[in-house]
């Protein structure tokens, strides 16, 4: 699977990345020793209600719609009419023949609403990456726009990095927080000291220690740059 942002994919990379990178390694020497190292990582406003499945990348929706493209009428009937009284709604303003109007309808579906207007016979039909990540987002987001992923980071080794369903069930010596754009920055090469002094991301654990820990830090920042990246927003 790409490793799209924010996934289970990506952040598994990211991981792998990190346990390799000599400057992280030398940098984070003691960090997390007699004291818990391990960080949250809270990424705010994932613009769920403003991304429609029409939004995302073709690569993601292609195979969808060619599944729906490629079926037999008698087969799209059916499909047509198991529908939601959800999808039924947006259906009856779409426009064009009938095959049209339920690809507008479908594409114009905000992230947000799959799983409320999905019905199965479509989503046996969704597969790949796009089943994978609306899974994810479905699991995932909490109040929702919030994802957490939880990092286990102790003396220059991550031992474990995934996104968590139920953050509060975890206790973590730091928590990173911050708008899914400035992540983005971040991953582009803003720096994340710089970033949590400006209050662009909110820190919460000592931040002596964190500034003690600065070229440690900043070396999280370059290997998420460096990290294959796939933006779902």
């Amino acid at each position: 699977m790409t490793d799209w942002f924010p996934s289970r994919e990506w952040l598994e990379s990211y991981r792998a990345n990190l346990n390799e990178d000599d400057a992280y390694a030398a940098e984070s020497d003691g960090w997390g020793v007699e004291f818990d190292g391990d960080f949250r990582f809270v990424l705010t406003r994932l613009p769920l209600e403003e991304t429609a499945l029409g939004d995302l990348p073709d690569e993601l929706t292609a195979d969808l719609y060619d599944r729906i493209d490629a079926l037999a009428d008698d087969e799209f009937d059916r499909l047509r009419e198991t529908a939601t009284p959800a999808f039924d709604e947006r259906l009856a303003s779409a426009e064009g023949d009938e095959r049209e109007r339920f690809r507008r309808a479908l594409s114009g579906v905000a992230l947000a609403d799959v799983p409320d207007v999905a019905w199965p016979a479509l989503e046996d039909r969704i597969r790949g990456d796009l089943d994978s990540l609306l899974a994810q987002l479905e699991t995932y987001v909490v109040d929702d726009s919030r994802v957490h992923a939880h990092l286990e980071l102790e003396d220059g080794i991550c031992r474990r990095a995934q996104l968590v369903e139920e953050p509060s069930a975890r206790d973590v010596g730091f928590e990173l927080e911050a708008p899914y754009e400035t992540w983005k920055d971040l991953l582009e090469g803003a720096d994340v000291i710089e970033s949590v002094m400006s209050n662009e991301m909110a820190l919460d654990g000592s931040v002596t220690r964190v500034i003690h820990y600065g070229d440690a830090a900043a070396a999280m920042g370059d290997v998420a740059g460096e990290t294959d990246a796939r933006y779902l927003f």
